[in-house]
């Protein structure tokens, strides 16, 4: 990419994004290790559930921006460099939805031996898929980005995140 400044970097928002996102799975984490220890209480399922309401809004959206605008600018470059990350996408989908069906049970009364067991470790199971995929974002994906576009290109990005951050 030329060397060109902005307010609002296409790749610095998605960063502060993860940032935002690292703080949920902390939160996600703590709500784990206390159900270890505690049992289920309240206070765990507040932070699930602040966790979920993220992950459902905020971050949902994070991966529309990815998957609709920076994806297919890598793919233009450098074809099957996106594959491996919209694969980790829909597997942190599908545990995610996990996550929320577990809870769902849990709050309706239809516990069985192994909800707490599946509950936790779905959830961990989040935890650590989603920190190594916002790691290879952060340290690789983007670095290529930057690399890759062209100004014309960044600009592009930076306006089709700008539209879906406004």
């Amino acid at each position: 990419m030329n060397s060109i400044q902005m307010d609002s970097d296409p790749i610095a928002v998605l960063m502060q994004e993860h940032h935002r996102a690292a703080k949920q799975l902390s939160l996600l984490e703590q709500a784990v290790i206390s159900i270890n220890v505690d049992g289920f209480t309240r206070h765990a399922f507040e932070c699930i559930a602040e966790a979920i309401r993220f992950f459902e809004g905020e971050f949902r959206q994070h991966d529309k921006k990815e998957e609709q605008f920076l994806f297919p600018l890598l793919e233009k470059h450098q074809p099957g460099i996106t594959r491996e990350y919209r694969n980790e996408h829909r597997e942190l989908w599908s545990a995610f939805n996990h996550l929320l069906s577990c809870v769902n049970d849990v709050e309706d009364g239809r516990l069985r031996g192994s909800s707490r067991q599946e509950l936790v470790e779905t959830a961990t199971r989040i935890v650590h898929l989603l920190r190594a995929h916002i790691a290879n974002e952060n340290t690789i994906l983007f670095v290529k980005a930057k690399k890759l576009f062209s100004t014309e290109e960044y600009k592009e990005f930076r306006d089709n995140v700008a539209s879906v951050t406004a």
